[in-house]
């Protein structure tokens, strides 16, 4: 399964949801919009979102850090 992270360097949710995916084990590719203003557009058009984090999936969008839609996901206890 491949995650996907949008983030951007002054975001805590952000740093939130990095931080509990790899205190998981969870393997993810953190694309930050700050560094790659491209990646922005691409967000808004895959999701229609322009906040982040969002976390790609699978078939699922976590808009934010949502720790419990994450750990129903991800199967995490």
């Amino acid at each position: 399964m491949t995650i996907k992270v949008y983030t951007n360097s002054s975001c805590p949710y952000c740093t939130r949801a990095k931080r509990f995916l790899k205190e998981h084990g969870i393997k993810f590719k953190e694309i930050n919009i700050s560094t790659y203003p491209q990646a922005a557009k691409e967000l808004k058009e895959k999701t229609g979102q322009t906040g982040v984090p969002v976390i790609l999936t699978g078939n699922h969008k976590i808009v934010g850090f949502d720790e419990n839609k994450l750990r129903n996901i991800l199967k995490i206890k």
